[in-house]
């Protein structure tokens, strides 16, 4: 059994494991959210967001693409978790005492058509509202914003 033991041997393997790790997908950030707490006081103008909940993780990637595929040849994306779901809560405006709020949820970074919806209440029944598990306190409201307190998720 004959090895080789050439000292430029060694050096090709070494240049080709570097060579190809440079190719593979790279993790520039990962971030895990957990967007708000109970009891913050919340506010938004018409057409604002003004709860904002997410749960999973988004994790930034660098994947080579070749030069003629993207400027430097590397592409930088985000890549959402299997759990990953963003939802909004906006604030619609209102009429008279009647306040309306949308929904909308997001998965895998898209939003989901099938997530939207929105709402009405009437602030003269009841300053807390309640959408899902939320349970929200309407500090004031106004054809301007909203300012509200969390008090349950």
């Amino acid at each position: 059994m004959k090895t080789l033991n050439r000292p430029g041997t060694i050096a090709i393997g070494l240049y080709l494991c570097f060579a190809l790790s440079g190719c593979a997908t790279s993790s520039l950030e990962r971030k895990d959210f957990e967007s708000y707490t109970v009891g913050q006081t919340l506010s938004a103008s018409v057409g604002g967001t003004f709860l904002t909940a997410q749960a999973g993780s988004v994790e930034r990637v660098k994947t080579w693409v070749g030069i003629m595929n993207a400027p430097g040849g590397w592409r930088i994306e985000n890549r959402y978790s299997e759990d990953w779901v963003r939802r909004e809560l906006i604030y619609s405006g209102v009429s008279g005492n009647t306040i309306e709020i949308s929904y909308r949820e997001y998965r895998g970074g898209y939003a989901a058509p099938a997530f939207y919806q929105s709402v009405k209440y009437d602030l003269s029944e009841s300053r807390t509202v309640k959408f899902q598990n939320f349970q929200i306190e309407i500090l004031s409201a106004t054809n301007q914003g909203i300012s509200c307190r969390l008090l349950r998720d």
